[in-house]
């Protein structure tokens, strides 16, 4: 199997920006320093990642004390609804230019572009995914960019560097997707 499938795919509506870098940038900073407001992103993905490591957690403690299970599942709730606030400045309002169908994998992404890219290039990438505001910031580079039927070009790229947290992030939103979609199909049937 080709490294290009060896991942499911997902098309999915985000927020997406990017920038082109060169390959020093890609192979040895931080993509954080090239977009805005990058801590917060960074700071509810990792509330998000915490949540997600935390659910078996709960699930336990609500066998043994339903009452105690209720209490953190409200601090929970708390903690969620200012992360929520704090991830609203980051989110475009629609219509946005960045607001984008994506087809997404653990290993890349594909997107329109109204600009050309060349193959080999370095990008830095802000994703946030919809509705729920976690996102990231990563680099990849282009493995390819055609020109498609809309009079945009269409950017396949290779996440570069990207780290365990960041594709277990991705992973993530790729399982609600394909579950949400899972339910749209039984409810439709």
């Amino acid at each position: 199997m080709s490294e290009r499938r060896s991942y499911f795919r997902i098309d999915e509506t985000i927020a997406l920006e990017f920038k082109n870098v060169d390959e020093l940038t890609a192979n040895k900073n931080q993509p954080d320093a090239l977009f805005n407001n990058a801590n917060s992103l960074k700071l509810y993905s990792e509330l998000k990642k915490i949540d997600a490591d935390n659910a078996q957690f709960l699930f336990q403690i609500k066998e043994l004390s339903r009452p105690l299970a209720e209490y953190l599942h409200n601090l929970n709730r708390k903690i969620e609804l200012l992360g929520q606030q704090l991830m609203a400045d980051q989110k475009p309002s629609p219509p946005s230019k960045t607001i984008k169908q994506v087809n997404l994998s653990e290993g890349g992404i594909a997107f329109g572009s109204s600009s050309a890219l060349n193959t080999d290039d370095f990008i830095g990438l802000r994703i946030v995914f919809l509705p729920s505001n976690a996102g990231l910031i990563l680099f990849a580079k282009v493995i390819r960019c055609e020109p498609s039927n809309t009079g945009e070009f269409q950017v396949a790229a290779k996440f570069h560097r990207i780290t365990d947290l960041q594709q277990q992030l991705i992973g993530q939103q790729i399982m609600r997707a394909q579950m949400a979609e899972k339910r749209r199909l039984q409810e439709n049937s």
